[in-house]
């Protein structure tokens, strides 16, 4: 089981910012997941909202701003909001590899280029909740997908098929043995998120999740 910082290291910097980034670097984790919005003028941002207001200084609707406004925004603790290529230079050399959420609909044809172009494929996996954005990315890239969900589908299986996609991503409280069991006699992947506590992260790894989500990856690198 692979263990995955969430939005970096947020237990040690605020969440996707290249601190909290180089964080989970130091925590050796085997992953890192972050989220990203297509600004107004075509920039891939990494930013977890769809608004400024909950982690900046700033107001207002990140689609709504160009990468000239956003380059001047700053967390409530001082961090600029990095462009996708920063974060991808940043784990380029490293023996990591990256979920990243899409988290806005954009020119899916440039992201997947710009992917291709600044990190290995083999390394990267994109994930969303809106499959459709998924499908539209896949028919620009080889690049693997998962389906994020909420809730216990009836049909997971199905559900990665019509979406293109190689595995499926749900929180810790609704996966299941049998979910798992399903996926992986299917071939597909299994991604859980997140077990913060010792009991979650053992219950994960028990029933067998490929990659396990944590906010704490410090803490939780001495569950393994």
């Amino acid at each position: 089981m692979k263990l995955m910082g969430h939005r970096g290291a947020r237990d040690r910097a605020p969440e996707n910012t290249l601190r909290s980034f180089e964080f989970a670097l130091q925590s050796g984790v085997a992953a890192v997941e972050f989220d990203i919005h297509e600004s107004k003028d075509g920039v891939w941002v990494v930013h977890h909202d769809d608004t400024l207001d909950r982690t900046t200084t700033s107001t207002g609707r990140l689609d709504a701003c160009t990468w000239a406004d956003l380059s001047k925004v700053r967390t409530k603790e001082g961090d600029p909001l990095p462009r996708l290529e920063q974060v991808l230079e940043l784990f380029q050399n490293a023996p990591v590899q990256l979920q990243i959420e899409v988290k806005s609909p954009g020119n899916f044809k440039a992201l997947a280029e710009l992917l291709s172009k600044n990190f290995l494929s083999e390394k990267l996996t994109v994930i969303s909740f809106n499959h459709r954005w998924l499908r539209e990315f896949r028919d620009h890239s080889s690049i693997r997908t998962t389906c994020l969900l909420f809730g216990l589908p009836l049909n997971p299986v199905e559900i990665m098929k019509s979406a293109g996609a190689q595995g499926i991503s749900l929180s810790v409280n609704w996966i299941d043995q049998q979910l798992v069991s399903e996926c992986h006699a299917a071939g597909f992947t299994v991604t859980a998120w997140n077990a913060n506590d010792e009991a979650t992260f053992r219950k994960m790894k028990r029933i067998g999740v490929d990659c396990l989500g944590t906010d704490v990856p410090f803490t939780a690198a001495s569950w393994a």
